[in-house]
């Protein structure tokens, strides 16, 4: 049976996203991962523990579970560049070709200069065109 860790009673949001990316820096990613969960299960509105449980799970390749991690970042913030590439990184890696798309043009409406989504979605239209995505 699996133990589940929980906060400590008291334990202010913003020290336990930073325990657990320093949990992260020292490869200690499946400690920080319950540190994230902890948080986001005391605080569901909490978008930033849901964006470090969805790199984390990204990493390791439990894609459809970041995904799940990264679209609640989304509806939380739904005018956030960020959420929106990073949901779509991550539905690029499960395939869904238009969906991904879609996400990287809704972060560049919400920000023309973040480079990283006009790279990738220049690369998908490209992919999708050829027929070699």
């Amino acid at each position: 049976m699996a133990t589940t860790w929980a906060a400590p009673p008291g334990a202010r949001p913003g020290l336990l996203i930073r325990f657990g990316r320093v949990l992260t820096a020292f490869k200690l990613k499946g400690l920080a991962l319950h540190v994230f969960r902890a948080l986001a299960r005391r605080d569901p509105a909490c978008g930033e523990a849901w964006n470090c449980i969805g790199f984390i799970l990204t990493e390791r390749r439990r894609l459809e579970e970041a995904l799940d991690a990264f679209d609640r970042v989304r509806a939380l913030a739904p005018n956030d560049p960020a959420a929106q590439f990073n949901a779509a990184f991550v539905l690029q890696r499960l395939g869904r070709r238009a969906e991904a798309i879609e996400g990287l043009r809704r972060a560049l409406t919400l920000d023309p200069s973040l480079e990283r989504a006009r790279a990738a979605l220049q690369r998908s239209e490209a992919q999708e065109k050829n027929g070699t995505y």
